[in-house]
């Protein structure tokens, strides 16, 4: 079915759920709700027929509700935020009102209210203060305000500096050359998790990015910070409404205009002045940033219609941290260029460092109307156009400047959304939503990948990026929404839908232009490779992309039972459905030789889902609660993983792949071919190719998540809570290689040996399921409402998580090659790739004012334990035979006697063996993939703004210092890693024929040397600013 079909079938199934039913929600998606009991004050009798009226007061918009035969009212789909009037009003009772009521995103704010009999004339007027326990949240989920986003340290105002004040949310860096930050939930894949802008499904469908947005490659955010309200951090929501992660979510609402106007101009900038000498005491590279924009929101009709604009822009220059002569490699770098220049006839660039731009260009715009007292529409658009170039070199891989790549990401979204109210207890939020996403990635130059290993595990790199020699992604996406509730007594239903097509166009071509490892800079002269990759189209069009289209469709409905006051269940039943209805190409060679069409997708798979959560004031006074529950959450696979059988089916392209063993002399070696529109299609008279499947049966990720908490408010306006959760994946994802078979045992660990099935290809990768793994958090969390300008958080979580595949890469070869393996075709669990075993963060702000000047100054801290790592044998090395370099996990000698080294005496190699616990632990064997833990690192982040009131204009200043520790001490905020999760001390040279023994060639310089220092992150970093605001 083609696209444009689908997306008019939706359109009817949405209008007819719009307009054929009546209905509305509690806890809303983008919106919040008030509700309570009304009693009589002299003697606690429940009074029904009260009008009960919740007045916005920035906008008027007004939500009228009227008390049940219970005395209970519900105002629901009201707009978070506030300030809110609430009136109540009875015949025979004096009037009564409420000020400075506000509500936060998905709360349910419970207001009780005592009416006086109408002989005392004088209303009542009171003034609210929000709870500190929420008591319709089972699970794990928390708000951070805008006056919590105005104080959070950032130098990218990014969603990820928001989300990582959750204690759930680890944020990390990615690689190193790129400032995009990796989120993860209890040790969850980062492309697992959610991003909901207004309720909207704002993710990167398709999985290539690290920072889990469609911009998120090109550093760029999904929405400005100007524009967001606040923000809501979901882990284990037991709302049925909430779905499509297994990981968690994010959800952001935006502001809008009101009855008054109000703006800001703002300006953020920065530069190498403003960056330490980080640890190694080298000056930082010359760069800039600057940041700039505004907003404007206000009324075109009082009371009945407004809007909000915001535009943001940034330009940033940075440098790339590592030059030839910091990595120690300038004389071979030199040689290596004049070798292309004098050879070939090409200059890749300099040896010195690179220099980054970054362009991102950010645009909001909302109409609000008030359709009435029944209804509001809001209409929204989001335009981000962003640039980026990526280098990825380390310590051990100089790259020049012809090899980083350019990502181009365009995102255009547009959303409708109604809120209905009717007759006072049926309520609709009804939302559809377009989003089209453009990213073109391509390089400087043209010429193939050429790669050179130097001694010491160094590494140089030159030519197009070999990723992004033919790579081009088209992506539209229609989003149906509608969510009908209504209250019948102490039971609030809710009865929805949810559903997404998109529609993918994915041209990606690796290695076009061609790959070749060369094993010294002599064999490059000479133009003798060891090893060559080379992919290109077989039919007519030389960029053929893969096309596909897919439907998901959800229903759901829930109830949440406030059973008595001090006890409330939430629970209901979600339904997730998968269609996939364009086909990949049957080649039936394949099927001949591993079993499994190529034309067949995973589709039509039905995912239920039941959640209950409860909440429950063991005393009723609102000081304490036990919460917790129990449900399914059912996430998305990035489309990318199924876009690999499209891409791959062995008919639209060939993929080569050939690596010589050594030594590489004048008749063993791959001849280098420096023209990329004539690369060799086969090799030694050999072709090659590669083909992806996915198992018929393959569901999406799916988890079983529960959990428990307690919550208890001190005095002083303290809350502690203490929670454990606990996931159990019920589907998960595992690769395997159908073109391997066993053939016994290897003398090296006694690990699976493997060969090739079929010469002619080079994987036959497939994606299926596995139901290993699971999660298990505990946390403890205090923090104190805002008292006298002053507010604090902290909290300590321990994480213990287990995978089989962590699912790291676009491509199946990638992620079934990249994982570090005992046995390729059965990897069996390990310590999960993104978890942070132990987490300590704490936040704090503090205002002071000085008669109308004021200033408030904000710490963020946060220190963690390292990610898990694996010892291999190093890329020169396939020891298993299953034709991957680098993936096999070490086997570490018991003693001296095992082994023949070179490159470093046994006292050496055994000081570093005892230095790291997973490899003493593994003596005599394999060592366990993801054994080793990475160091700790520790961070503190400062904000300062001052606020200075010049006639109807108020002006603040800002500064923003990152790795406040490295300023106050050279020595401090070091922030060390493990590139790729890997740690290769050792070549594998074969066995002494003479002894027996294992003959390994030690690769370390110094065993302290296991981690990778970043450069830029290690080194503090400063933001100055200036906004004016009205």
């Amino acid at each position: 079915m083609r696209f444009e079909k689908r997306i008019a079938a939706a359109l009817a199934f949405g209008a007819l759920l719009l307009f054929g039913t009546t209905g509305a929600h509690a806890q809303a998606v983008t919106t919040g709700a008030i509700t309570g009991t009304v009693v009589a004050k002299t003697d606690g009798s429940l009074l029904p027929g009260v009008t009960v009226q919740a007045v916005h007061v920035p906008t008027g918009t007004t939500y009228v509700a009227y008390s049940r035969e219970n005395g209970d009212f519900s105002l629901l789909n009201v707009r978070v935020g506030g300030p809110y009037r609430i009136t109540a009003t009875l015949d025979g009772f004096r009037g009564y009102e409420m000020s400075d009521v506000t509500v936060a995103l998905g709360e349910t704010r419970r207001l009780d209210v005592a009416l006086e009999p109408e002989t005392i004339t004088e209303a009542i007027t009171v003034t609210a203060e929000a709870p500190l326990i929420d008591t319709t949240q089972g699970g794990a989920v928390s708000n951070v305000s805008s006056a919590q986003i105005a104080a959070v340290p950032t130098l990218d105002r990014s969603l990820e500096d928001l989300a990582k004040t959750s204690i759930y949310f680890t944020a990390s860096g990615g690689v190193e050359g790129s400032d995009q930050t990796t989120l993860s939930i209890a040790g969850r894949n980062n492309r697992y998790n959610t991003v909901q802008i207004d309720g909207a499904v704002n993710n990167d469908l398709f999985g290539l990015s690290s920072s889990g947005s469609p911009n998120g490659q090109a550093e760029a955010q999904p929405i400005s910070l100007e524009a967001i309200q606040e923000v809501q951090l979901l882990v284990s929501p037991y709302d049925v409404r909430q779905g499509g992660f297994t990981g968690g979510g994010i959800n952001a609402i935006t502001k809008s205009g009101a009855n008054t106007w109000h703006g800001s101009v703002f300006y953020n900038t920065r530069d190498n002045s403003w960056v330490g000498d980080g640890p190694n005491d080298r000056p930082f590279a010359k760069f800039s940033e600057d940041q700039y924009g505004g907003s404007l929101g206000g009324p075109i009709v009082r009371d009945k219609a407004f809007f909000f604009v915001t535009g943001e822009l940034q330009r940033k220059d940075t440098p790339s941290g590592y030059s030839a002569a910091s990595i120690g490699v300038e004389p071979q770098a030199e040689l290596f260029r004049s070798i292309l220049q004098n050879t070939y006839g090409y200059d890749p660039g300099s040896t010195g460092e690179f220099t980054r731009g970054t362009n991102n260009d950010n645009y909001f715009v909302r109409l609000d109307f008030n359709l009435g007292d029944s209804h509001q529409l809001t209409l929204r658009n989001n335009l981000v156009d962003a640039e980026n170039d990526i280098w990825n070199g380390s310590s051990t891989l100089f790259i020049f400047p012809d090899r980083p790549y350019n990502i181009r990401p365009k995102t255009n979204a547009t959303v409708a959304q109604l809120n209905s109210i009717f007759g006072g207890s049926f309520f609709n939020e009804a939302r559809i939503g377009f989003t089209n996403v453009d990213t073109i990635r391509d390089g400087p130059t043209r010429f193939p990948t050429v790669q050179v290993d130097l001694a010491g595990g160094v590494s140089l790199e030159a030519g197009r990026e070999r990723f992004s020699t033919a790579n081009e992604l088209y992506q539209d996406i229609l989003e149906i929404n509608d969510d009908f509730t209504f209250v019948a007594g102490a039971h609030t239903v809710t009865i929805g839908t949810h559903n997404e097509l998109f529609s993918f166009k994915n041209l990606f071509i690796r290695d076009n232009f061609g790959f070749y490892n060369f094993r010294s800079l002599e064999d490059l002269e000479r133009g003798w490779a060891d090893s060559y990759e080379h992919s290109f189209s077989l039919t007519s069009n030389p960029k053929q992309a893969a096309t596909f289209d897919v439907a998901q469709y959800g229903i759901y409905a829930g109830d949440q039972w406030r059973v008595r006051g001090n006890l409330t269940f939430t629970y209901g039943l979600r339904a997730d459905y998968l269609k996939m209805p364009d086909k990949p190409t049957y080649n039936p060679e394949v099927e001949a030789l591993f079993g499994y069409r190529t034309d067949k997708v995973p589709s039509s798979n039905l995912v239920l889902s039941p959640r209950v959560g409860f909440n429950w004031d063991p005393t009723g006074e609102g000081l304490q609660q036990l919460r917790g529950g129990l449900g399914i959450f059912s996430g998305r696979t990035p489309y990318v993983w199924i876009s690999n059988q499209y891409g791959n089916t062995g008919v639209e392209f060939q993929r080569l792949r050939a690596t010589l063993s050594p030594p590489i002399t004048e008749t063993n070696h791959i001849p280098f071919v420096a023209d990329p529109d004539n690369q060799p299609e086969t090799v030694g008279g050999t072709v090659t190719n590669e083909v992806a499947f996915t198992d018929p049966d393959f569901e999406m990720p799916t988890v079983w998540r529960g959990n428990l908490a307690y919550d208890y408010e001190l005095p002083y306006g303290i809350l502690i809570s203490a929670e454990a959760t606990y996931s159990q994946v019920i589907k998960d994802i595992q690769y395997q290689n159908l073109n391997l078979q066993a053939t016994g045992n290897s003398v090296v660990g006694g690990r699976p040996e493997y060969r090739s099935l079929s010469r002619a290809y080079t994987g036959a990768y497939f994606l299926t399921n596995t139901e290993d793994g699971d999660a298990t958090t505990l946390a403890i969390q205090a923090r104190q409402r805002e008292r006298n300008g002053f507010f604090w958080a902290a909290g300590y979580i321990y994480t213990d998580a287990s995978e089989v595949y962590p699912g790291t890469s676009s491509q199946a070869s990638s992620n079934f090659n990249n994982t570090s393996v005992f046995d390729p075709q059965d990897p069996g669990t390990a310590n999960a790739t993104f978890m942070n075993e132990h987490r300590i963060t704490a936040n704090l702000a503090y205002r002071m004012d000085w008669g109308p000047v004021g200033s408030t100054f904000s710490l963020y801290f946060n220190r963690m334990s390292g990610r898990p790592y694996s010892t291999t044998f190093d890329s020169r090395n396939d020891v298993n035979g299953d034709g991957v370099r680098g993936n096999d996990l070490l086997y570490v000698p018991a003693s001296a006697d095992e082994v023949i080294l070179t490159g470093a005496t046994w006292d050496e190699f055994n000081a570093y063996i005892e230095a790291d616990p997973s490899l003493r632990n593994a003596r005599g064997s394999v060592v366990k993939r993801n054994a080793g833990t990475g160091p700790w690192n520790t961070q503190l982040d400062f904000r300062w703004a001052l606020d200075i009131p010049v006639s109807v204009v108020k002006v603040q200043v800002t500064a923003d210092i990152l790795n406040l520790l490295n300023l106050i001490d050279s020595d401090k905020g070091k922030q060390k890693y493990t590139r790729f999760g890997e740690v290769s001390p050792v070549t594998y040279n074969g066995i002494d024929a003479a002894t027996g023994k294992l003959k390994y060639g030690v690769n370390f310089t110094d065993p302290g040397r296991r981690f990778d220092l970043d450069d830029v992150r290690s080194r503090w970093q400063a933001k100055l600013g200036v906004r004016l605001s009205f």
